[in-house]
């Protein structure tokens, strides 16, 4: 009975571990496999995660990475823009700072004419919008209307004078004109242009005396010496 009862007790154990071996196994919903599924599954997400983390930071990356070499790329372009336009040609600044006006000063006369400016065939043409409409009056034994300018930079400075009269409708002047003994104001009494220089010019009102017609200009014209 002993021996029978010892065989029953070992069966019965041997079933129970085997249950709960099948349960654990193949349970329909237990939760120890939704343990380890929802586990197994959570550590797949997290990776997936982590990629997915990882890719969007590498995109930020090279994102910004990108946008760092078009702003360097574009502030090379513009620095190189203001280089050329600093090597190409100088300008005499829009408000007038800074210049020594040799005949009357016209500074804050306005800009009503637009000029535009020739060099070659030995003359210089100064084709303003208002040479037959400023009206002309007697001075320097003629009917004039207008005084043609020049800007010349000497020692970082600016220094401006007439150097002839125009008639009621004319743009036009010989070449040898745009000289010192033409300015006749010091410093440039001796000027004389040379190649390759840059220079400002402008028609404006007579200005060249006290002789008033209007007081009214054009603009500034940066104009390279042939």
């Amino acid at each position: 009975m002993k021996g029978l009862f010892r065989s029953l007790l070992c069966l019965c154990v041997l079933i129970a571990v085997c249950g709960c071996e099948d349960l654990v196994e193949s349970g329909d919903g237990g939760s120890a496999r939704s343990l380890s599924d929802l586990m197994g599954t959570g550590g797949q997400t997290a990776q997936e995660e982590t990629a997915t983390a990882d890719t969007a930071a590498d995109q930020q990356a090279a994102t910004r990475s990108d946008g760092a070499t078009v702003a360097a790329r574009e502030s090379t372009g513009s620095n190189a823009s203001t280089a050329a336009a600093n090597v190409d040609g100088t300008q005499v600044p829009a408000d007038f700072s800074g210049v020594t006006w040799l005949h009357s000063n016209v500074a804050g006369w306005p800009q009503t004419a637009s000029l535009s400016v020739s060099v070659g065939g030995g003359s210089i043409s100064l084709n303003y919008s208002k040479a037959k409409v400023w009206p002309g009056v007697s001075a320097a034994g003629a009917i004039v209307n207008a005084n043609p300018w020049i800007f010349v930079l000497r020692d970082g400075a600016w220094y401006a004078g007439t150097f002839e009269w125009l008639r009621p409708g004319q743009t036009s002047k010989p070449v040898s004109v745009v000289a010192g003994d033409h300015i006749k104001k010091s410093p440039l009494n001796n000027f004389s242009p040379r190649s390759g220089e840059v220079y400002g010019f402008m028609v404006s009102g007579l200005a060249r005396t006290k002789t008033r017609n209007v007081r009214e200009r054009s603009n500034v014209v940066m104009v390279r010496w042939p």
